[in-house]
This record gives C-alpha cells, sequence and structure tokens, in this order.
C-alpha cells in the first residue's frame, strides 16, 4: 500500500529497538481493535480469561482511539493517541467536542467504563480476573467497537 493510498486514519510508526535496529510498522486503531477483541473472544472461550480481559481492554482503548482520529480529528501528536486507561479517560474527554462527541462522551463519562483495567495486568498473576470482570470487559470494548461501524 502506498503512502496515497493509505486511508487518513492509518499511519506509520518507526521507532528504535532496544537493538538499534529501527522498525517500522503501520498504526491503524481500527484494525487492531478488531484484532484484539477477536483475540480476547478467542481466549474467553478457551477460559484464559486473564489474557481475554488484557485483550478486550485493548480493544475498547484502540476502537476509542479511532473514533477520536477519525471522528474527532485528534492527531497521532495528540497525547490521549498512545496514553493507556485510565490516564486514556480524562484525554479523550478534552478532546471531544460538539453532538457527534455524544456516544463516546456518554462510555467515557461512565463510572464503570473500564474500571480497574489497567496495561499493567499484563504482569498479574494467572488467575487475577474474575470471569465476572472478563464478561463485563468485554461488553464494555463491544461497546467501544459498536461506535467504529
Amino acid at each position: 500500500m502506498t503512502p496515497a493510498e493509505r486511508p487518513s486514519d492509518v499511519i506509520t510508526v518507526i521507532a528504535p529497538t532496544r537493538h538499534r535496529q529501527i522498525v517500522a510498522y503501520t498504526a491503524d486503531m481500527g484494525s487492531a481493535a478488531n484484532r484484539h477483541f477477536v483475540d480476547g473472544c478467542k481466549l474467553q472461550d478457551e477460559s484464559r480469561l486473564d489474557n481475554a480481559a488484557y485483550h478486550f481492554g485493548l480493544a475498547a482503548e484502540c476502537a476509542v482511539k479511532h473514533q477520536l482520529q477519525r471522528h474527532h480529528s485528534v492527531l497521532t501528536d495528540h497525547p490521549a493517541y498512545w496514553k493507556h486507561w485510565p490516564d486514556l479517560r480524562p484525554l479523550v474527554l478534552d478532546a471531544l467536542s460538539g453532538r457527534s462527541a455524544a456516544p463516546l462522551r456518554g462510555l467515557m463519562q461512565r463510572d464503570n467504563y473500564l474500571q480497574h483495567w489497567s496495561i499493567e495486568m499484563r504482569y498479574a498473576t494467572t488467575g487475577t480476573v474474575s470471569p465476572a470482570q472478563t464478561a463485563r470487559w468485554r461488553t464494555h470494548a463491544d461497546e467501544a467497537m459498536g461506535l467504529m461501524l
């Protein structure tokens, strides 16, 4: 895909690695949201709840960032673009304006939205996440994914 063919919400990121090699990849929040949601569902089906819950949170984050970029003119240099929950929430709310932001604002204003989810959970002891938490975060991811339609 050439830069001219790439959708406006897809960027190429060039990042140094710890071995000083340059790695280029395409950041596509919509695609990432879908991938993380599907992975979360498969892991939940296999009763691998800790990893399922982690992927549902990432799916929700990516779906929110997709909305910010596609519908609210938030560019990749905006502080919200690379933040994780819960630090992402206030930045999203600050970036939203107008009537078209109402659905996303509604999610972000809910006190229980992604409550207790954190990117750091990837280091937690296996068995930390309950089936109820996993189901709740799956619902939250599904709600955010629905806004991408």
